[in-house]
């Protein structure tokens, strides 16, 4: 199967982190206005075409993301629980940038997995992988579809380096995919 993996839109903490929700409380931040006209404009990249669903993750700044697709595209959305955003804390009390930040910089010592010695409490990017990936086996049947959803996430299936709000990644996808592993910041994966 083809994915076009689509990073979300610019999102606005403005709101949640102002009203100081804590772990996924945060997820729940829309798209800038930016984030919205990013979403408009990737609608149009010639990429897309030919895709014939979009599997969102369930936080807001994807799924509004993919819902602007979706309109523009005349597409059915599907929401997949297990694409949501790489955990910084599986007990789910990150409050602020300062926590993701610390939980970034632990993980990346331990080339994104899990060690004993860890002190926080993040989720392996190689569990996100596995998780994300079990979401994508039912799509096999599809020959081309549009996975809107996070940089951590599409990471896990091929490390471009940074990823732009609505940029895109295109892998293909069958069940003997494994995950590529670790990639140190700013260094690319070569072509698979």
């Amino acid at each position: 199967m083809h994915l076009v993996l689509v990073r979300h839109g610019e999102q606005d903490y403005t709101l949640t982190e102002g009203r100081g929700f804590p772990g996924p409380g945060r997820e729940l931040a829309p798209l800038t206005q930016r984030g919205i006209a990013q979403a408009e404009a990737v609608a149009s990249d010639p990429r897309l075409k030919g895709c014939q669903l979009i599997i969102s993750s369930p936080y807001t700044r994807a799924l509004q993301t993919a819902a602007i697709i979706s309109r523009r595209l005349d597409l059915p959305i599907e929401v997949a629980f297990d694409l949501h955003e790489w955990l910084i804390d599986t007990r789910y009390q990150n409050r602020d940038l300062t926590d993701t930040l610390a939980a970034i910089h632990e993980a990346s010592l331990c080339k994104g997995v899990r060690v004993p010695e860890a002190k926080l409490h993040w989720e392996g990017y190689d569990q996100v992988f596995q998780r994300a990936s079990a979401a994508l086996l039912p799509y096999l049947s599809y020959h081309k579809v549009m996975v809107v959803c996070h940089a951590y996430v599409i990471k896990q299936f091929y490390n471009p380096g940074h990823i732009p709000h609505c940029g895109i990644v295109e892998v293909e996808f069958s069940e003997d995919f494994t995950w590529p592993g670790y990639i140190e910041r700013g260094k690319r994966q070569e072509s698979r």
